[in-house]
Formats: C-alpha cells, sequence, structure tokens
C-alpha cells in the first residue's frame, strides 16, 4: 500500500493550486482517486487536449468520501475501490449512453469486470485494472513444477512437501511453502472454498460451513506437510526475513505467496530469475478484492468532460502511450501495467503489456477463468485485516476456540465508536 500513496503529498498540492485558479468551471474535470498514478495519466490528458483541465483530488478510499461534504466541490469522476455497494445507483450517473454512441465498446472490457459494473442490466461503473493472486519460484528450481500455467492448493502442498528438507538434528533447513506465514494467503483460500464475503443489506455475510471446510484445510495442510504451525513460524522467524523474492532465491523456500502488482514490480525493477504461476481453485482465478472501477458523479458538473477524458482512457492507443511515456521518463516503474495492475481492457493486458512485461509473454492471465469477487463495502479492507484476517490466523495456528463474531465485535468498536 505504500506505494499508493508516494504521491499524496503531490496530489493533495496539486488540487489547492487548481483550485485556486479562476477557471471556467466546464473546462475542469475533477478526478477523485486513490490511485496516485492519475497525476500521470491527466497531464498526458491535458497535453493532448487543448482547453480542458483533467486535475487530481487523492482520496485514500473514494467510496467512503461519497457523497461529498456541503462545501466540497464534488468529483466530476470516481476511480477506486469499493464502488460497488447498494448505493452506487444513486451515487454514480448510467454510463449506458457511452455504448449507445459507440464512444467505448462493451467488447474492449474483459466480460466479468464489466458485468460488475452493472445495476440490473444498468452499466454505472467500467472496470480499469485488476490483480490476481500467484506463487514464485527460482528457475533453478522449476523440475518441482509440473504445471505451466497454474497451480492448485493440492499441487502447492505437493511440489511443498516434495521439497522439505530436514538437517541431522531434525530441524528443517528448507520448507517448500508455509501457509501460515501470510495472511494474505490464508484469506485467498477462504475465496478458493467459496466462502464469499459479501455485503448484503449493510452486513457482511459468508458461508460459515465453507470458512470451516476453508481453516481445516489450511491446519492439516500444516501439520501433515510441515509438522506444525510452531514449527513453521520458527522456520519462517529463523530464515525469512527477507522479501519473498529472496526467499525463494535463496533457496529456503520453493514457493512464495505475491500478486501480480507486487511481482511485476520487482520483476520490471530488478533481473531475477524467478518464474511464477497463476493460483487457481474450482475452476477459477479470483481476481483481487481491490481492483480498480469507475464512474461518472450522479452530480457530476462536468458530465460531458468526465465523458471526454473516460473515452481517452479506455482507448488501447492512449494505454499505451501512458506506458510508453511511463517508461521514457522512469515515473513509478515499481508500479505495474496500468493504475498498478493488469489493464481491464483485453487487448491492452494481452497485446500491449507483454511488450514492456517480457514475462507475460508465456503466462498471460487467462480470461475464461477470471473470477470477480463479491460486492463489499467500502470499509472492507479494514475489516479483513482486523476482523477475518487475525481470526483465521487464529483458527489456524492455535487451539483458541475464538468466534469470528468476537473480532467482528471488536472492530466495530473500533470504527463506530471513536
Amino acid at each position: 500500500m505504500v506505494k499508493h500513496f508516494r504521491l499524496a503529498g503531490l496530489l493533495a498540492a496539486c488540487s489547492l493550486f487548481f483550485f485556486s485558479c479562476r477557471e471556467e468551471p466546464q473546462t475542469r474535470i475533477v478526478i477523485w482517486t486513490s490511485c496516485a498514478e492519475f497525476a500521470q495519466y491527466t497531464e498526458l490528458f491535458n497535453n493532448t487536449h487543448p482547453g480542458s483541465n483533467a486535475i487530481i483530488v487523492y482520496k485514500e478510499n473514494p467510496a467512503q468520501e461519497l457523497p461529498p461534504a456541503k462545501d466540497e466541490l464534488p468529483p466530476d469522476i470516481v476511480i477506486g475501490s469499493w464502488l460497488r455497494t447498494d448505493k452506487t445507483q444513486k451515487q454514480f450517473k448510467s454510463l449506458d449512453y457511452l455504448f449507445d454512441r459507440q464512444t467505448i465498446s462493451s467488447s474492449m472490457f474483459y466480460d466479468q469486470l464489466l458485468e460488475a459494473g452493472k445495476v440490473r442490466k444498468t452499466q454505472y461503473l467500467l472496470p480499469v485494472s485488476f490483480n490476481l493472486p500467484a506463487v514464485i519460484f527460482a528457475d533453478s528450481n522449476s523440475d518441482f513444477i509440473t504445471e505451466n500455467y497454474t497451480l492448485t492448493l493440492d499441487q502447492i502442498k505437493a511440489a511443498g512437501l516434495s521439497y522439505n528438507e530436514k538437517n541431522k538434528k531434525g530441524s528443517f533447513s528448507r520448507i517448500g511453502f508455509l501457509p501460515s506465514a501470510n495472511d494474505d494467503f490464508l484469506y485467498l483460500t477462504t475465496k478458493l472454498y467459496g466462502v464469499d464475503f459479501r455485503e448484503e443489506k449493510g452486513q457482511i455475510i459468508w458461508s460459515d460451513l465453507r470458512l470451516r471446510n476453508a481453516v481445516s484445510y489450511d491446519r492439516d495442510w500444516i501439520n501433515n506437510t510441515n509438522g506444525s504451525a510452531q514449527e513453521e513460524q520458527d522456520f519462517a522467524y529463523k530464515y525469512l526475513f527477507m522479501p519473498d523474492y529472496r526467499q525463494v532465491t535463496s533457496g529456503r523456500t520453493l514457493l512464495a505467496y505475491t500478486t501480480s502488482d507486487k511481482m511485476f514490480g520487482y520483476m520490471k525493477s530488478q533481473e531475477l530469475n524467478i518464474d511464477y504461476r497463476w493460483i487457481i481453485g474450482d475452476g477459477f482465478i479470483p481476481i483481487e478484492d481491490s481492483f480498480l472501477m469507475t464512474g461518472i458523479y450522479a452530480k457530476a458538473q462536468n458530465e460531458q468532460g468526465a465523458t471526454e477524458f473516460l473515452t481517452w482512457f479506455f482507448d488501447s492507443e492512449n494505454q499505451k502511450d501512458i506506458l510508453e511515456r511511463k517508461i521514457e521518463m522512469n515515473l513509478n516503474n515499481e508500479m505495474f501495467g496500468i493504475a498498478d495492475g493488469f489493464s481491464a481492457m483485453r487487448d491492452v493486458t494481452e497485446h500491449i503489456l507483454p511488450i514492456y512485461y517480457n514475462q507475460l509473454l508465456t503466462n498471460l492471465p487467462p480470461a475464461h477463468l477470471l473470477k470477480v469477487p463479491q460486492k463489499l463495502p467500502a470499509r472492507w479492507d479494514s475489516y479483513k485485516s482486523v476482523v477475518v484476517e487475525p481470526y483465521l490466523n487464529a483458527a489456524i495456528t492455535t487451539d483458541e476456540k475464538v468466534s469470528i463474531s468476537e473480532y467482528e465485535a471488536e472492530w466495530r468498536k473500533k470504527v463506530f465508536d471513536n
């Protein structure tokens, strides 16, 4: 998350500067976004659109800021995560006119992502970018990996077991994979098991049975493959105090969990002899919850300008120009792709991104396997980190009998009682 905030101060300063200018309202396109990289995009847009002035207002979580405060200038465009809520229809304008006028073609997008922006068949949001879960491994250990493109949980477990090795004292000198070493991975298993955390009528619900099954799977994996949670934790404390790519290149572990934005960020900035596989379960690869979407605010003051910007942004050649300019000017090269993810436009992800990220040439995301997450609340990041992941960690690594509802009660006190 740190890299997303690096330009926050700059964006805030830019916002104050632009708002101080006495320009005609219809020439100004106000964009609320949590993605700092859009500062670069708006600069390119403004350079190629005389008379238009797109400006960025940085919002850490735009979904929580809607509707704007009474004394705040409303946005024309909102770009961020968690925009799919029960209130989406009230917060955004219908975008069907973009397709009706053939300004933007629906065929440009991944179908699943485009569908996620609809409310009762009306398009209110457009997908911007997304990321996927993966495991990485050193090229020198490729013989342990039997599949060319994806790995299931069972395949990760089997490969990890085959790599395990103990020293003469009976302690692990290397462990193929440690489920308990990464809370995000434990959460991923719940998605692959169909637990389906989601928001309905203002409440977060899920399948208790599938949650118990996911916890049991991880507990059995740890105990039967790596001895115990304590052994995993001791090993991680002793050897895995380094970035995930160094964990695998050091030989201490075979596989490390990551996501596409992190993975291609360091692959781009460093020469690393590593490879990757997408993580799959039950015939799908779960898209990361925080995928970006955009829409035109219901009370936008410059709908025409907002339309102009979105039409420009959702153009393959313009996204190629964005990537080219970023590389030529050495701008945030650690941020992956478009808006730090795969572009929601298939042509860009499948034909343009591989030009700049050569590792994609051998393993592009398979479009038919992508699965969009359930509709989640604006505070989901907080809920997941304070409720879901601590519960999973305790349930999997200890004998503590704590209900997830107890973690939720504590979270509600912190969020709503302050």
